[in-house]
């Protein structure tokens, strides 16, 4: 039995060691507020702002959306400037783009998007050749997505906005 596990755990750092030559890990391109990334082709995106909203606007939107919740949240409303540089229009997914921090990965509240009579954007663009276009979209962090005493400083964390992951991982600081 003993042997049995040993030859399991020799062959599971085999093979993790294996895969880890074969796929190195990824390059990071890191972007602060005001530079630019490049989306998909031809679609760059850059960072104009993000901010949690307060406890009373978020009880409004929540009452204005009529969206209901079963956890403590914080919503962190992005904003950021879409540009075509290519010379045909573009349809870019916004679905993609993520709010991480350390132990959280969060999309875009569809529901609380949709429901917001145009103050957050949608999360399919159409872009023509040259177009630059503003979007803002709204990401929900759950209180039981960190441990209780690290809620009270959920703004203070950092955060970030990915939308690749592999080989090139991009992302804004926020």
């Amino acid at each position: 039995m003993a042997a049995g596990t040993v030859l399991v755990i020799i062959l599971t750092a085999t093979g993790y060691q294996k895969i880890n030559r074969e796929l190195p890990p990824a390059v990071v391109e890191a972007a602060q507020i005001g530079e630019w990334l490049e989306y998909r082709d031809g679609v760059m995106v850059s960072l104009d702002s993000f901010r949690f909203l307060t406890g009373d606007e978020q009880e409004k939107l929540y009452q204005e959306t009529g969206f209901e919740t079963i956890y403590e949240t914080k919503l962190l409303e992005v904003t950021l400037t879409l540009e075509n540089t290519a010379a045909e229009s573009r349809q870019v997914a916004m679905s993609d783009l993520y709010a991480e921090g350390i132990g959280i990965s969060n999309g875009i509240n569809k529901n609380i998007a949709d429901a917001s009579e145009g103050r957050y954007s949608s999360n399919m663009q159409e872009l023509q050749p040259g177009e630059k276009k503003q979007v803002c979209y709204p990401y929900e962090i759950l209180k039981n997505q960190v441990y209780g005493k690290e809620w009270a400083e959920i703004t203070e964390r950092e955060f970030w906005l990915t939308f690749s992951s592999y080989p090139v991982k991009k992302k804004f600081l926020l």
